[in-house]
């Protein structure tokens, strides 16, 4: 078995949306002194320890493609989708998989696959590049070593 491919986002990016969790923590911490009775030094450790991993997380984000499944790991959650499971990549970078059960069509945003809006268009052949290279492995079924076994079972 291969090991998994992963796609990032330009590093700029993923460095800027690291470096700015930490900062919209701090300010967090304000706001929930003004608002509540919490102590002070207890309220900006949790936040700021909260900003710390989350932009830990950005700086993180990837989408690893795996011969069996597709692996969203972004700033806040990751997801783990079946490939038989996974439809297509729209234009705005959001995964779609349908469960064989269900009629409806769930989208996974990944970070790796849609620009952020503070970007201004910069990366944006990252981006496309990141998308294809996702469309592809949705195309191409992975090689399997059942199907050999499979063909000599039937010739006996």
């Amino acid at each position: 078995m291969s090991a998994p491919q992963a796609l990032r986002a330009p590093v700029p990016h993923r460095v800027v949306a690291a470096t700015a969790c930490p900062v919209v923590a701090y300010f967090v911490a304000r706001l929930l002194l003004r608002l509540t009775g919490l102590p002070s030094g207890v309220t900006y450790a949790v936040c700021l320890a909260v900003g710390v991993l989350v932009g830990y997380r950005a700086l993180a984000t990837r989408v690893e493609l795996a011969p069996d499944a597709i692996r969203v790991h972004n700033s806040l959650a990751s997801s783990t989708i079946s490939r038989a499971t996974v439809r297509r990549v729209n234009d705005s970078g959001r995964i779609e998989c349908r469960d064989a059960g269900s009629p409806r069509t769930s989208h996974l945003p990944a970070d790796a696959l849609h620009q952020p809006w503070w970007a201004f268009g910069s990366g944006k052949a990252t981006y496309a590049v990141n998308q294809e290279q996702v469309r592809s492995w949705i195309r191409v079924a992975p090689a399997r070593a059942e199907d050999g076994d499979s063909l000599g079972d039937s010739a006996a």
